[in-house]
C-alpha cells in the first residue's frame, strides 16, 4: 500500500511542476514564421525609402518587406543593393511570411533572352527588330554590346543578318534590350563564283576559300541597302559573311 501511494504522489508532483512552468514563448507555432518561400516574377515598382518591392508573377501580384540582411544577386555582379532595382527585371525572391507580411531575404535577378537574327537596326532611333518573330526593342544608352570573341562593341557594329543573343527587360511591357551579343561566326572574303540556280557564293579570304550556301531568309547588304539580291553581287567584291 505505501509503495502505491509513493507512485501517486510523484505522478501528482511532476503534474503540478509541469503546469507551473509556462513554455517559452518562442516555442509556440502560432507566434514562429513560416517557412522559406520563393516566388518569381517582373518588377513593377520599387520604393527605396520604404524598402518595399512590388513584383507581378505569372497568376498575381506581390509586395516584399526587404529586410536589412536583404542580398542582391545581380546579372553583371556578384552583390548589390534595392538602388539596382528597376522596373521589367525579372527577379527570384527568397522571402519568408510573417503573420502575413512577405520579408525577403535574398533577391536574384534572372535575366530574359531570346537568340535571332537582325532585321533591322537603327542607331539614331535607337531601335532594333528581328526578322524571325518581328519583335521591335528599344536600345538605350548604356546597352551593353558584346561582339564576336568577348571584345566589346557599340550598337553601330551590329548589322542586319547578325545572329544575336539578346538580354532584355521589360518596363511598362516594352521589349528593352541591355545587353546585345554577337553570337554569328564571321568569314571575310572575295567572290570567286556565283551560282544562282544553287544559290552558292564561293569566296577566298587569306589562303583559304569557302562556300556559302544562301538562305531563302539571307539578308544581303550591299552599299547600305539591306533589300539587295543575289544576284546583285559581283566576282571580285568584297563581302563579310556572317
Amino acid at each position: 500500500m505505501k509503495t502505491k501511494t509513493s507512485i501517486t504522489g510523484l505522478a501528482l508532483c511532476a503534474a503540478l511542476l509541469t503546469s507551473t512552468i509556462p513554455s517559452p514563448a518562442y516555442e509556440r507555432p502560432q507566434d514562429a514564421a513560416k517557412p522559406g518561400k520563393t516566388y518569381t516574377g517582373t518588377v513593377l515598382s520599387v520604393d527605396p525609402n520604404e524598402r518595399l518591392v512590388h513584383v507581378r508573377g505569372t497568376m498575381w501580384n506581390k509586395d516584399f518587406n526587404l529586410g536589412d540582411s536583404c542580398t542582391f544577386v545581380l546579372m553583371d555582379k556578384s552583390s548589390g543593393s534595392i538602388g539596382d532595382l528597376r522596373p521589367g527585371e525579372k527577379i527570384t525572391v527568397n522571402y519568408q511570411n510573417a503573420h502575413g507580411v512577405l520579408v525577403a531575404d535574398r533577391i536574384e535577378q534572372k535575366p530574359m533572352t531570346c537568340e535571332g537574327t537582325v532585321k533591322h537596326i537603327d542607331p539614331a532611333a535607337h531601335t532594333m527588330k528581328l526578322r524571325e518573330d518581328n519583335r521591335t526593342f528599344a536600345i538605350p544608352d548604356d546597352c551593353k554590346v558584346v561582339l564576336r570573341n568577348d571584345h566589346s562593341g557599340s550598337t553601330s557594329d551590329i548589322q542586319p543578318g547578325n545572329h544575336v543573343t539578346i538580354v532584355y527587360e521589360t518596363p511598362h511591357n516594352e521589349l528593352v534590350a541591355r545587353q546585345i551579343s554577337q553570337t554569328s561566326a564571321e568569314f571575310v572574303g572575295t567572290i570567286t563564283a556565283i551560282d544562282l540556280k544553287q544559290k552558292m557564293v564561293k569566296a577566298k579570304g587569306g589562303f583559304t576559300t569557302k562556300k556559302f550556301n544562301i538562305a531563302d531568309n539571307c539578308t544581303i547588304l550591299l552599299n547600305g541597302k539591306a533589300d539587295s539580291q543575289l544576284a546583285d553581287l559581283q566576282p571580285n567584291e568584297k563581302l563579310v559573311f556572317n
